[in-house]
């Protein structure tokens, strides 16, 4: 009787001990799960895990196109350097790369819609080149090594968008209408913002910065 308990006692171990390692792994090993939208009859990327230098994100899934990174799926993940993003992503939701402090290199040039605060504290982030009608409260607040950031399509940039970047030189486009206040709040090596657009001309938080030209053709 005793040695059959021993033996119970062995065997419920070793499942505990199985157990404990395949959970361990499945939360660790880096990789992305998808989840198909019925709405729109896409995928967006839903989970993401472990926390490798680089990800992948896949172009399609059965043929469907991924096209969305949710909230918060990438946030923390403080190895993060590089993200391929597939050719078919138009948005990423709010809050979904905040404190991954290493992302250095991601090409946003196709992205239509970037949900609030989406890469706050990104501070490794030196480059964006953005095409996106309009950029939200907070979206790169803390991204304190970004210096190079390139507004193409931009119609409203929100409050505190770009506060506490590395930001020196800024132009906004000739389209551009509403400009949040503190939208640079903070970006101590700030030396010129070149705006384009006739409609900010009265722009009292911009007029109040010191460092804003004004240029209409």
């Amino acid at each position: 009787m005793r040695k059959k308990y021993i033996l119970w006692i062995s065997i419920s171990g070793a499942i505990l001990i199985a157990m404990l390692i395949f959970l361990l792994c499945f939360f660790n090993i880096p990789r992305i799960t998808y989840t198909y939208d019925h709405e729109t009859d896409t995928y967006y990327v839903d989970t993401v895990y472990g926390n490798a230098k680089s990800y992948t994100i896949l172009d399609e899934i059965k043929g469907k196109p991924v096209t969305k990174i949710r909230s918060r799926a990438f946030m923390n993940k403080s190895s993060i350097e590089t993200i391929y993003l597939g050719k078919n992503i138009k948005e990423i939701e709010r809050l979904a790369f905040l404190d991954c402090k290493k992302l250095k290199q991601i090409d946003l040039s196709g992205v239509e819609v970037i949900g609030r605060n989406a890469f706050e504290n990104c501070s490794s982030l030196e480059e964006v080149h953005l095409t996106l009608q309009d950029i939200l409260g907070g979206t790169f607040m803390g991204c304190t090594n970004l210096k190079i950031v390139e507004l193409n399509s931009t119609l409203s940039i929100g409050s505190y968008a770009f506060a506490r970047t590395g930001i020196e030189t800024i132009t906004i486009p000739r389209n551009c209408f509403s400009v949040g206040n503190d939208a640079f709040y903070n970006c101590l090596v700030l030396k010129k913002i070149l705006v384009l657009s006739y409609d900010l001309r009265y722009n009292s938080y911009l007029n109040s910065l010191g460092i804003t030209e004004f240029q209409f053709n």
